[in-house]
């Protein structure tokens, strides 16, 4: 009952999920010079000069660039006193340089003990055909776990074969520097060692591809270790020649998440908050209430709460955590900044109401909320949401000089993480007795309070369906989330999103070189773990982090063909979540894969009260099997905004106890047109 009542009351709230705007794909940034060039190590014209291979800097195995193939142990270096025994170790005259001769610096790289979970390994093959080779495509996932596949992902820590997909990325033209992605189809465990091994690869005329002269005399060296890896890859690879192999090992729990972590347990400690005692047992930070409007049922309030900053200066745009101290980079306090807030309060008559915690989109604000939430107020939701900062409008200016120099990324995942402190303390303070609920703000006329402490529940839209992670992994206050088409992993996202059009000129400007752009996105993403779902998804539905209350219950949305928001991402977020999907999922005949949204299981019945996929089909294109983003037909990334049983949908699931229902009758969701 609690279902179809909420979903007639909120037919009337079309645009609840309007600004499903753009993904979150901020001027990451790629590119780097020039380098040494091709499988036969020939020289490209105006290519910056790599160290000697002599030296020691570099894998041998692929010498068309000094850290490729990529993530590699090669990299990295022993260290006890971390949770898997390494530490990064890039050399910083290895790495691309920009267009002013600016190396980017490797010291905040060299910090974490593993590579990231989300990693897309690469390679240089010089002209090989993906299709001629046997390896498994994006529309074959499946392929890649079968005995003949000439992919093999090896996760050595359990045995087991990681599905993946193999591609060429078209943006590195130049033939003797063809890039081969191998593209995992769910986060890799943290803390796992893997493996990667290509067999039998064919160039374009089907003629073999032969190993390296490196890579060969590699495999005949005596080395206890290699040995026992490569011998793990030909015994579970087909039987052909074993062409390139590597192995890399994944990050740690503790450096993925341990930043945010201790800036939470920390805080959450000031506040005596109680995870056994129940959701909202604890205090809250103090607020200032600025402004309020009344319209009939509906509270705009605008105010602002007090956190701890663990940022540098005065915790604005360019700041970065204050952790240079820490050779884990476990932040400091130095002080307390403003929150600012804004919520939309209904405080019509009735009982108190649940509210959902705001996450916005592409470079955006909190301004986003107030549409959204006065025609959800009027409904009986409220909404309550901050800027992400790190990557919000504020933060422009500075994703223009990261574009410029790469060594500054990482103020960007982490301001993330200040912001993310910001939203678990927003949550607080609509979940916990000591909060909002004190203030005549968020009271009714009788000075009850209207906010339901068990109801508090987050919804990202597009960025903030990219960016959730982190919070839902550690809320004690938040156990159900909505990530609407949301995704893992900007490598992943970025070449595949229309929105990173509007990037490549000043990209290519400062790092011009093809192949140092695509991995320099790769670089990115190991800081970018820090602030996104790739570091945290894993800890979502399943692991839960110490602190956070136990698992979360996650609705995953999908708009098919999707241009700004990948698929691909989507469903790599929804296998890492293990969602299961709203079945039937499309209409026969829509998808072109083999086997279409493989590895996510139809739910079994419905109402579903686990976690789940729902692809909605707006009738445009299937999207390109390829690193590229779809361009054809109109872009359905916001168009759940028009359609009331998704609504309907996502209001049931928020609910305290709420369930995942079928709004589309047993038939593929879909809304042609």
């Amino acid at each position: 009952m609690r279902a179809r009542r909420g979903a007639h009351e909120m037919r009337a709230v079309l645009p609840l999920l309007a600004p499903l705007v753009t993904v979150a794909l901020v001027a990451a940034a790629c590119t780097g010079s020039d380098e040494a060039d091709s499988a036969a190590g020939a020289e490209v014209q105006g290519a910056t000069t790599m160290p000697a291979r002599e030296s020691g800097a570099c894998d041998d195995t692929d010498p068309s660039m000094c850290l490729l193939p990529w993530p590699n142990d090669a990299y990295t270096r022993a260290d006890e006193t971390t949770a898997t025994g390494l530490r990064l170790d890039l050399p910083p005259e290895a790495l691309p340089t920009n267009a002013q001769g600016k190396a980017i610096d490797p010291t905040e790289w060299n910090r974490n003990d593993g590579f990231s979970p989300a990693s897309i390994p690469q390679v240089v093959v010089a002209g090989l055909d993906p299709v001629l080779s046997g390896l498994p495509a994006q529309t074959d996932i499946g392929a890649s776990l079968e005995a003949g596949s000439n992919l093999v992902v090896l996760d050595l820590d359990t045995g087991d074969r990681v599905p993946a997909w193999a591609e060429v990325d078209p943006h590195v033209t130049d033939p003797r520097r063809t890039l081969l992605r191998i593209v995992p189809a769910t986060a890799l465990v943290d803390g796992h060692r893997h493996a990667i091994g290509l067999f039998d690869l064919r160039d374009t005329n089907g003629t073999p591809i032969p190993p390296s002269r490196h890579f060969a005399e590699l495999k005949e060296t005596s080395d206890g270790d290699r040995e026992q890896w490569l011998r793990a890859l030909i015994d579970e690879g087909p039987d052909a020649d074993l062409v390139s192999a590597w192995s890399f090992t994944v990050a740690s729990t503790e450096s993925l998440t341990g930043r945010l972590s201790h800036m939470w347990a920390e805080t959450a400690a000031e506040l005596g908050v109680d995870v056994q005692a129940g959701v909202g047992a604890g205090g809250a930070p103090p607020f200032t209430i600025e402004s309020t409007y009344d319209n009939g049922p509906v509270r705009l309030v605008q105010g602002s709460f007090e956190m701890p900053q663990y940022l540098t200066a005065d915790g604005g745009p360019g700041s970065t955590l204050n952790n240079d101290a820490d050779p884990d980079g476990i932040p400091t306090a130095t002080g307390t900044m403003q929150a600012p807030f804004t919520c939309v309060v209904p405080i019509g008559p009735g009982p108190p109401k649940p509210f959902v915690v705001y996450g916005h989109g592409l470079l955006g604000s909190r301004a986003e909320v107030t549409d959204i939430g006065v025609v959800g107020a009027a409904a009986g939701v409220g909404f309550c949401a901050l800027d992400f900062i790190g990557m919000s409008a504020a933060d422009i200016p500075t994703v223009l000089e990261e574009l410029a120099d790469l060594s500054l990324f990482r103020t960007q995942p982490d301001r993330l993480q200040q912001g993310h402190l910001g939203f678990l303390l927003l949550a607080r303070l609509l979940a916990s007795g000591d909060g909002f609920a004190t203030h005549a703000a968020f009271q009714d006329e009788l000075g009850e309070s209207v906010v339901l402490p068990a109801g508090i529940s987050y919804l990202g839209a597009s960025q903030g369906g990219i960016l959730g992670g982190p919070i839902t992994a550690l809320s004690p206050d938040m156990d159900r989330a909505v990530f609407a088409v949301g995704g893992m992993g900007y490598n992943l996202l970025l070449r595949r999103s229309i929105d990173f059009d509007r990037f490549l000129p000043a990209l290519a400007a400062s790092y011009p070189d093809e192949l140092e752009a695509a991995f320099a996105i790769e670089l990115m993403q190991n800081l970018w773990d820090r602030g996104e779902n790739a570091g945290w998804a894993q800890h979502i539905t399943a692991e839960p982090l110490p602190g956070s209350g136990g698992a979360t219950t996650a609705l995953v949305l999908e708009a098919f063909g999707d241009h700004q928001v990948a698929n691909a991402s989507t469903e790599k977020l929804a296998r890492t979540l293990s969602a299961s999907r709203l079945a039937p999922t499309l209409a026969q005949g829509r998808s072109t894969d083999t086997d279409p949204l493989w590895g996510i299981d139809p739910v079994p019945e419905t109402p579903w009260s686990g976690s789940a996929l729902v692809m909605w089909d707006f009738g445009t294109p299937p999207p390109p099997a390829s690193n590229t983003p779809p361009r054809e037909g109109d872009d359905p990334h916001g168009k759940l905004s028009g359609v009331p049983e998704a609504l309907a949908m996502v209001v049931a699931f928020t609910q305290p106890n709420g369930l995942l229902i079928d709004p589309c009758g047993g038939a593929p969701c879909s809304s042609p047109g």
